[in-house]
């Protein structure tokens, strides 16, 4: 099996909302998905650096929150996977994501743990 990667980012994890429209008719992402997106990527970069995952990956994100019956986890795990693009974590996107297992639960320390693991043995398809 491939390498693993492992991170913990402290706070209130913040689940992916939906592009707001401003005055002028652009579209934009709320600052709390950014400010969350950009907490995950500095959290990557910091421990990995410039560290580029290549081919197939499979990814694991643990959310601990006091408010976790009001954010669905796939709009949780959505914000993890855009903070790790952020990051340029993969070499070409989130589509190297082949599996994704994303799990909340109460917890009074508010925190995200994300495991990625990189899958050796595939390569992405052409």
């Amino acid at each position: 099996m491939g390498k693993h990667y492992d991170l913990r980012v402290e706070g209130h994890p913040v689940a992916k909302e939906r592009p707001r429209l401003a005055r002028n008719g652009a579209t934009f992402t709320p600052q709390r998905t950014v400010e969350f997106e950009k907490l995950v990527g500095n959290a990557w970069f910091e421990k990995y650096g410039e560290t580029k995952l290549q081919g197939m990956v499979q990814v694991w994100v643990y959310f601990g929150t006091k408010t976790h019956m009001k954010q669905d986890v796939d709009n949780l795990a959505k914000s993890v996977l855009d903070g790790l693009e952020r990051a340029n974590a993969f070499e070409h996107g989130d589509q190297q994501v082949y599996k994704l297992t994303a799990s909340k639960y109460p917890s009074d320390q508010q925190h995200t743990i994300i495991c990625v693991r990189a899958l050796v043995d595939y390569a992405l398809p052409d």
